[in-house]
């Protein structure tokens, strides 16, 4: 483990003691944010990111030996474990190489190779190798005729150059550094009727061809859909000079050079081939990694859009063939009313909102933005005065009919829950969208053509480093919220949840195992609370130094009194002294403060927009070429990341981020296909 321990170390510059406590603390069962949060004088103050990634390299590392050990018993129970294959293995820093090793030691069927062996060619493949004169052995020419023998002998030539790890290195980096990815339509008289609907999104990859390391990585993953679908043939391209600089002959003789380039030839394309995979395989691992982190910035920007508690809403579910569902959500995003109207009896439906609002005098009208929402947002405006507020559905249909929809409201058919998910988006997007599978959120893309194990575990930290950031009020918070926390599992969180209400975090240590109150009790509130400290991010282990700390309210407590402070409490570091002033000034402070809902003083219709007319928006997704605002259109309009600022910009999302609101100029009005572009230059 020490090696392993100080490989870390190397890779990640950190020092040798924060790895060591990290992985103790891990092992103690101690969970990322309470290491981070808690124990920053064992580790030095690294954050929820460093620490996971010294936990994934050591899960790595440990792999990696594991398939090291296993590749030499395999081989050495073949019996044919050398000494030189031994020190291979041994020298070997990461799984592909141990692999290109490996190779030909886990082959099931024999190769022509295999079986020329069998017959004895080998002493005939090694004067081609090292283009010696050609003397074929009497014994072999008895039994064979001199073609049979020439052929197989190249076939082990071929097949040695094939299975070289360093060969296979060589040629694996020479395309990674000038290697070029092109692609084409397939036949598109065969293209069945959703290759011809969705064969649009990929006419700019008809004719396409780029060098892999100017690929961005969603044309990659574009590609890869294009091929998924049969609409694109996608390769690398053969490269002839990358041929040559793999080609090596033995300048001193030139016998048997018609014998051993054949040779070289088809090693090189059976190398091509099986690399060809891994190449598309890497460059797919590396915009998955890219995508995904898109995602998860976006993902923390929209759980962090600002709520509205204490408002009561009629929410509306708009549509046209099945009618707009409304519920009425009280001041607690409770249900207490149902009903429907459909637009085309416009009548009947302004009569049916109105006895709403008389009835139920919400604070807010919300409206989904899918389907029908112009047009329901154009009834209420011309006939109410009132600006509804529109807010992304995403994901609410998958909620309405999920296991955690049926548990939340067993009585209620789909249509309403999606309804009251709707209207609690406003209240608290947080509480509402953890109960929707991450991949349904409609942030980023491409979520489908990724490694879903990987997406859905770095999608899922992402929600429960959002949860612990803004801490979780124990008494008003939803079972599938306090899971999210520190330490909890959904069955402690239903533990909590039956148990309510509290009136200070002690009375959670009764119900809660030593443990699992330590890990997560920081993150808890307790608002009601007469101790002021229950509803801040100091841990009670802290109280009695936040006491002090609190009491002399100064800017150098630390400096000042040091001495004192490590008698209350011996790990206080200078930072955790910041943590705690920080902490207790944040009582009561929202820190979410983005709106991320849209208002408009009228119904945005394409046809009546113009070239450089400016308009409101609120940006609804990020991705790595621009960003996408809803102006009130059924199509989002696109800010290309060419149009995002006036200096060069690498990433969208250090310009903008979801639920931000954006005043942008219209470059491009597309009547046809509904879209429309903007800038913000």
């Amino acid at each position: 483990m020490e090696v392993i321990e100080q490989k870390i170390v190397s890779d990640l510059n950190l020092k040798d003691w924060q790895v060591k406590n990290v992985l103790q603390l891990t092992d103690d069962d101690n969970t990322v944010h309470f290491i981070a949060r808690y124990r920053k004088e064992k580790t030095g103050n690294l954050d929820e990111n460093v620490i996971r990634e010294i936990i994934s390299l050591r899960d790595k590392f440990v792999l990696l030996e594991k398939t090291r050990e296993s590749a030499i018993k395999n081989i050495s129970e073949q019996g044919k474990l050398t000494d030189e294959l031994q020190q291979l293995l041994n020298l070997a820093k990461t799984i592909q190489e141990i692999d290109d090793i490996y190779v030909p030691f886990k082959r099931k069927k024999k190769t022509k190779a295999d079986i020329a062996r069998e017959k004895g060619f080998d002493c005939v493949a090694r004067l081609i190798k090292s283009q010696e004169r050609i003397l074929i052995p009497k014994e072999l020419l008895e039994k064979f005729t001199e073609e049979e023998i020439i052929l197989g002998a190249q076939d082990i030539v071929s097949q040695e150059i094939a299975d070289n790890p360093k060969l296979k290195e060589f040629v694996r980096k020479e395309y990674l550094l000038s290697g070029t990815i092109c692609s084409e339509f397939t036949s598109i008289e065969k293209w069945n009727d959703k290759q011809e609907k969705e064969s649009y999104k990929f006419k700019i990859y008809s004719a396409f061809d780029c060098a892999l390391t100017k690929l961005k990585s969603y044309q990659i993953l574009a590609l890869n859909r294009g091929e998924t679908l049969g609409i694109l043939k996608v390769g690398l391209v053969k490269s002839e000079m990358i041929f040559r600089k793999f080609t090596i002959k033995n300048t001193s003789s030139q016998n048997n050079i018609a014998l051993l380039e054949p040779c070289i030839k088809e090693g090189y394309s059976k190398i091509f081939n099986s690399i060809e995979r891994e190449i598309r395989g890497i460059l797919t691992e590396r915009a998955s990694v890219e995508a995904i982190q898109v995602f998860q910035d976006n993902l923390k920007n929209l759980l962090l859009l600002k709520p509205h508690y204490g408002e009561s809403l009629l929410a509306i579910d708009p549509g046209f063939r099945t009618g707009c569902k409304i519920c009425i959500l009280d001041k607690n995003s409770s249900p207490v009313e149902f009903s429907k109207i459909y637009l085309e009896d416009k009548e009947k439906a302004i009569l049916t909102l109105r006895e709403l609002l008389s009835k139920h005098n919400p604070d807010k009208i919300v409206l989904g933005n899918g389907t029908a929402s112009d047009d329901t947002y154009e009834l209420i405006l011309k006939n109410f005065n009132i600006e509804p507020v529109l807010v992304n559905e995403s994901g609410a249909s998958v909620y309405s009919t999920s296991e955690i929809g049926g548990e939340e409201f067993p009585k209620l058919d789909a249509t309403d829950r999606g309804t009251i998910s709707i209207g609690r988006r406003y209240i608290d997007c947080l509480s509402e969208l953890v109960k929707v599978p991450v991949n349904s959120i409609g942030v980023g893309m491409y979520q489908h053509d990724m490694n879903q194990k990987e997406l859905e575990k770095k999608l899922t930290d992402t929600i429960e480093d959002v949860v612990n950031l803004v801490g979780i009020n124990v008494n008003s918070a939803s079972v599938y919220l306090l899971k999210n926390v520190s330490g909890l599992t959904k069955t402690t969180a239903k533990k909590i949840f039956t148990n309510r209400p509290y009136k200070s975090r002690e009375e959670l240590r009764k119900i809660l195992s030593a443990k699992t109150y330590q890990q997560a009790i920081g993150f808890l509130r307790v608002p009601e609370s007469p101790e002021k400290l229950d509803n801040t991010a100091i841990h009670p282990e802290q109280y009695e130094v936040a006491r002090f700390i609190v009491s002399k309210n100064g800017l150098n407590i630390y400096n000042e009194f040091e001495t004192e402070l490590k008698k209350i409490f011996p790990d206080i570091t200078p930072e955790t002294v910041a943590d705690i002033q920080k902490a207790y000034s944040l009582i009561g402070v929202e820190l979410r403060q983005h709106e991320g809902s849209l208002k408009k003083a009228s119904v945005v219709k394409i046809e009546d927009l113009k070239i450089n007319d400016i308009i409101s928006g609120v940006i609804r997704n990020v991705t790595q070429f621009g960003a996408f605002v809803d102006i009130g259109l059924k199509n989002n309009a696109l800010i290309h990341i060419s149009e995002l600022s006036n200096s060069f910009v690498k990433n969208p999302l250090d310009v903008v981020s979801i639920g931000q609101e954006v005043r942008g100029r219209i470059i491009k009005i597309d009547l046809e296909n509904g879209k429309v572009g903007l800038s913000l230059k």
